[in-house]
């Protein structure tokens, strides 16, 4: 069985580092490259404004690549549009509902208090970056929630 991965039909260069790529069969996503450039020798030539902008489709749209020989796959493409897409509190209540956590499970695997994962849930604060990179990862990786999973039965407390 083959994964079902990106495949890039277009794309549009806008102001260096920022790609908007068109992926068959999904919307637009846009990936600001900056930090990737910013972080990998490999790519520091990109930040070159005029070389940036010779980005192209290659491949039969397996990944985008520069006149200098450079390229970057689909699938990290998506990967780090996906990252930085919004993670909204809705997208946290869904996120919640779907590892079938309860608030104080989710606050103890975030290591957050339960009046904050109950402000998220109500929209009341917004999902830092953080916490958004975290729940994806758990969402992608079951071992990281299970590594960090305290179970917790349903009550209060016993007094002590």
């Amino acid at each position: 069985m083959t994964a079902n991965l990106p495949n890039i039909e277009k794309l549009k260069v806008e102001k260096p580092y920022i790609l908007h790529l068109k992926f068959r069969g999904r919307k637009w996503r846009t990936a600001n490259l900056a930090g990737l450039i910013a972080r990998e020798t490999f790519l520091k030539p990109l930040s070159d404004a005029s070389l940036f902008a010779q980005a192209a489709v290659i491949d039969w749209g397996a990944g985008v690549g520069w006149s200098d020989d450079r390229d970057l796959s689909a699938s990290t493409l998506w990967r780090i549009s996906e990252e930085q897409s919004a993670f909204t509190n809705a997208d946290f209540v869904r996120w919640q509902a779907s590892l079938d956590l309860s608030n104080q499970e989710a606050a103890d695997a975030l290591g957050l208090s339960l009046r904050t994962i109950k402000n998220i849930r109500s929209g009341v604060v917004p999902v830092a970056n953080a916490v958004a990179i975290a729940c994806r990862a758990m969402q992608a990786d079951r071992t990281l929630l299970a590594a960090h999973f305290e179970p917790r039965k349903p009550g209060r407390r016993k007094a002590a």
